[in-house]
């Protein structure tokens, strides 16, 4: 599959505890920390009042015109409320960072229910939950930003994700591609191979 720009990608219960704090600044409790973002490229669209992302590139190496960031939302057992992490802390004070985080609670998170997860709702309130309150097993809500320094609450809740693809000549829906890094490949999206001179979005 080659997308633009000559980047390839292979083919390939407990009631839920959240404890909602002040409005986030350098006296919140997560001071300055930033939450989880994963840098990809490519351009952002808005159609029929949903946002979507064209990715020309999963994983770069450097920051570019066309770099935006992900972050992908927590999910709380039964309101399923979004929470955008930014630390986990285990039962014995240690803490975790950086996109390792999800693989942790992937794999390990049923092991530590009293891990606490620190972060913000979507409108940049801060939170924070223990572990045992979160679907771990499900799909990831992504939000997108244009920039690494953008505010919590600039985020774009995405709802599908644009493969551009030589070998296609009209979009074709796809199920999640498993070779694209994590945690994106476990995006809540709706995942589609383009021909990569679409200009026309609104086949969805």
């Amino acid at each position: 599959m080659q997308v633009a720009g000559g980047k390839l990608f292979a083919t390939c219960h407990l009631l839920p505890v959240i404890f909602h704090l002040p409005p986030s600044g350098n006296s919140g409790k997560l001071g300055s920390v930033k939450i989880i973002k994963q840098h990809v490229e490519g351009q952002l669209f808005e159609v029929n009042g949903r946002h979507t992302l064209l990715l020309t590139n999963a994983a770069p190496e450097t920051q570019t015109a066309a770099s935006l960031y992900l972050c992908f939302a927590l999910v709380v057992q039964g309101p399923e409320e979004h929470i955008l992490p930014a630390i986990i802390k285990d039962d014995w004070g240690g803490e975790r960072r950086g996109l390792d985080v999800y693989a942790w609670l992937e794999e390990e998170g049923h092991r530590f229910p009293r891990t606490e997860v620190f972060g913000f709702d979507p409108d940049g309130t801060e939170t924070q939950c223990f572990v045992r309150a979160l679907e771990l097993y499900m799909r990831l809500p992504c939000y997108a930003y244009t920039n690494r320094q953008s505010p919590v609450a600039d985020g774009r809740l995405l709802t599908a994700v644009y493969l551009p693809d030589e070998t296609v000549t009209t979009p074709q829906k796809i199920e999640r591609p498993s070779c694209l890094p994590a945690p994106l490949a476990n995006a809540a999206v709706r995942w589609w191979l383009i021909p990569p001179a679409t200009e026309n979005f609104d086949f969805l």
